[in-house]
């Protein structure tokens, strides 16, 4: 079905359980599981209402409360649903949706724990992360998929009733209707099954897709054997990719085309032609260039053209406009002139930048004929080594620069920042029962407003190798149910690694992870909806859902947050101002504008195919040449790898992330122009921005919230001048 559209969790891995009974339910139907028996422990760590317990966690206790979840819920809607259609009395908004709330805060809170489990113990939970991730998705959005229930909701949708509700009962009625009429909720048998059937065949395609770019990646290897091939690689790479780990110098070393080992070769591998095979391998995946049963070709044309009929039979000019009416960019002509303002004022930059770097190529190579044309797989490298030249000259040492900024000051200065800005304060829990830790190493922290808790954070700072993950995430727990009186509870999972006896230490990219991901947090733990189901980031648009991260990324590069949290682990002094500011400037936004106008690039592909159904290759020899001075290799074929938009939910909204950082510098904006060192100022203007931006996000448009709290549209000049200013 079309949920994908414009739901935005997690991209999904779409493995399935396997069942063996099925249920008719309307029109479609329900497959439910045969459930397993009741395990001990599965109770307590499904717990919604408290904390879920996790010294109760094992596979078998996720498997049993997990299904029993899925299927309860499920049942119980149907059920719920049936009875209030076959009621003599008239629906009424509360009658609708006050059960469907009570069932969902379990449900997702159940999903919350089984995720948190595979974040913090991969070797037990993981795999089943993966199948229940699809699993849960599935019987999350049946409810959408249900004409009888889309025909109760469709009774409040008169002018009458609706003039008695308030903005957050009409947003959770156009939610249900949207996705309602996305589904053929609306449509009669005849029509419903031949939308059944395009759908059908575009979930095949998508399903293709995705298996012969598994299949690429799994039989690609390289073992490289010159032994002067990693000469200029770090040591800690050599050892990374290494037959034998011992002896990580003289080789073998062996290659596979996994994201990591990718970028990590193109960045430091100064071999040349290892580095174009690696490049020709990785963006010839499932291209024309192997086997016609591997190729992706046809499942991007069938794709594409399903899209298409999809967006007409909805009444629809072209799938764009289907994704894009519930984004906060609203229309194809705004995020076209969001992508076109940007680019042209940061190509003449980029291809400066490309010509600087040629010459530095030439002159360290000492090879100008071979370098007289940089190739796309030769910028990673000789960016990565002319940063390093830069860093020298402007005598930023970064293993010097993190002894400014220890675990424990950051933290804490961080939630000092959050107060002095919002009002709330973090309070550590000296005496939690460990029964709701999954490690001892977990910290959890009350938020608390006026001597009032009104959330939990649970942060897990350090790293287990071969045990959590190693990304620094974080996640919901679960959601705030103002009816229940249920709290918010928030993840905060880093990989920082420590040594007994001494203070952890964070460079400037694990600061921006940090403060990254602590805007989600402030998103989960300050949000005043009155609803479970538009709580947290639940219902943000899929462009709205990084700016609150990136906002607080913003508040880093600001030389004003160093009192916060930067103290010398010696001297106990702070760090030079200019020294940050140059850190974070001219060696972090060392050519920036190449990351940035890839990423406009791609979303300008994703919207060319999803408004025109132009051919793949014809869309993307039309559009590089506007984004890169880089000449397009003639093996290169990144759409048949391009799998966010071609299987996952990105389709058309690939520009949500760049669009999330263009808001958030526009919000901050705000804060500079009452100056970032008049604490009382900022902290007034926090407020607002608290009640209008946090507390309502996900209740109401985001792009009238913008409009609330700038009394304007966005601007992107605020965005442009930071990526193209670097003194």
């Amino acid at each position: 079905m079309l949920q994908f559209l414009a739901r935005r969790t997690h991209l999904t891995n779409r493995h399935t359980l396997h069942f063996s009974k099925s249920l008719v339910r309307n029109s479609y139907y329900l497959v439910v599981p045969e459930l397993p028996p009741v395990v001990e422990g599965s109770d307590a760590l499904f717990h919604w209402d408290t904390f879920p317990s996790y010294e109760h966690a094992t596979p078998q206790a996720v498997v049993s409360g997990g299904l029993r979840l899925c299927s309860e819920t499920d049942t119980a809607i149907q059920h719920h649903v049936e009875k209030t259609a076959h009621e003599s009395s008239k629906p009424t908004f509360e009658s609708i949706f006050n059960p469907i709330e009570d069932l969902n805060v379990p449900f997702e809170t159940g999903f919350c724990t089984i995720r948190q489990l595979a974040l913090v113990d991969q070797r037990k939970f993981a795999n089943l992360y993966s199948k229940f991730d699809g699993h849960f998705t599935m019987h999350r959005e049946f409810r959408f998929q249900d004409p009888t229930l889309y025909n109760l909701v469709q009774s409040l949708n008169t002018d009458e009733k609706r003039a008695k509700l308030k903005d957050w009962q009409q947003t959770l009625i156009n939610l249900y209707l949207h996705f309602g009429k996305l589904n053929g909720c609306h449509l009669q048998n005849e029509e419903l099954d031949q939308l059944q059937l395009l759908n059908g065949k575009l979930s095949q395609h998508q399903y293709s897709f995705a298996q012969r770019l598994l299949y690429a990646n799994k039989t690609f290897t390289h073992l490289e054997l010159d032994p002067f091939a990693f000469d200029d690689v770090p040591y800690h790479i050599k050892q990374q990719f290494a037959v034998d780990k011992s002896k990580p110098e003289s080789g073998p070393w062996k290659l596979d085309l996994s994201d990591r080992t990718f970028h990590t070769i193109m960045t430091y591998s100064g071999n040349r032609p290892l580095r174009k095979l690696l490049f020709e391998a990785y963006y010839g995946r499932a291209s024309p260039t192997v086997d016609r049963l591997n190729r992706n070709v046809e499942n991007i044309v069938e794709i594409t053209r399903k899209r298409k009929l999809i967006a007409k039979f909805l009444g629809y000019s072209c799938f764009a406009d289907i994704v894009l009416q519930s984004k906060m960019a609203r229309t194809k002509e705004t995020v076209q002139d969001f992508i076109e303002s940007t680019r042209s004022k940061l190509k003449p930059i980029h291809d400066e930048n490309i010509r600087e770097l040629t010459a530095y190529a030439q002159e360290k190579s000492k090879k100008p004929k071979e370098y007289e044309q940089l190739q796309a797989w030769d910028v990673a490298y000789w960016r990565q080594r002319q940063l390093q030249d830069l860093s020298s000259s402007l005598k930023i040492d970064s293993s010097q620069i993190s002894r400014y900024f220890s675990y424990d000051r950051v933290l804490n200065g961080l939630f000092e920042f959050v107060e002095t800005l919002f009002g709330v304060k973090f309070q550590l829990e000296t005496n939690f029962d460990d029964q709701y830790k999954w490690h001892p190493d977990v910290q959890v922290y009350r938020c608390v407003e006026n001597e009032n808790v009104i959330g939990h954070l649970f942060v897990d700072a350090f790293a287990r190798p071969n045990q959590k993950s190693e990304l620094c995430l974080a996640t919901t727990g679960r959601d705030r149910c103002q009816r229940h009186n249920v709290l918010p509870i928030a993840y905060l999972n880093m990989n920082l690694p420590r040594i007994d006896g001494t203070a952890t230490l964070m460079t400037l990219a694990q600061l921006k992870e940090m403060f990254f991901s602590f805007g989600r947090v402030l998103q989960v733990l300050l949000t005043q909806s009155p609803n479970h189901e538009l709580a947290g980031i639940r219902n943000l648009e899929a462009d709205a859902l990084d700016i609150i991260p990136h906002f607080l990324v913003q508040c880093l590069r600001d030389p004003n947050i160093l009192p916060y949290i930067s103290e010398n682990v010696e001297t106990k002094k702070t760090l030079d101002a200019s020294t940050y500011h140059r850190a974070l400037n001219e060696i972090d936004q060392h050519m920036i504008t190449h990351d940035v106008l890839r990423q406009l690039y791609l979303s300008a592909f994703d919207l060319e195919i999803h408004t025109n159904a132009t051919n793949y290759y014809d869309a993307m020899a039309k559009l590089w040449p506007s984004f890169t001075s880089v000449p397009l290799h003639n093996r290169d074929f990144h759409p048949c790898s391009f799998e966010q938009i071609y299987c996952e939910q990105l389709a058309s909204a690939y520009y949500s992330h760049k669009w999330s950082e263009m808001i958030a510098c526009d919000l901050f904006n705000a804060f500079k122009e009452v100056g970032m060192n008049e604490k009382d100022k900022i902290s007034e203007l926090g407020k607002k921005f608290r009640s209008t931006i946090l507390a309502r996000g996900g209740t109401v448009s985001m792009r009238e919230l913008f409009r609330e709290f700038r009394s304007r549209e966005p601007n992107y000049e605020h965005y442009i001048q930071r990526l193209t200013t670097q003194v």
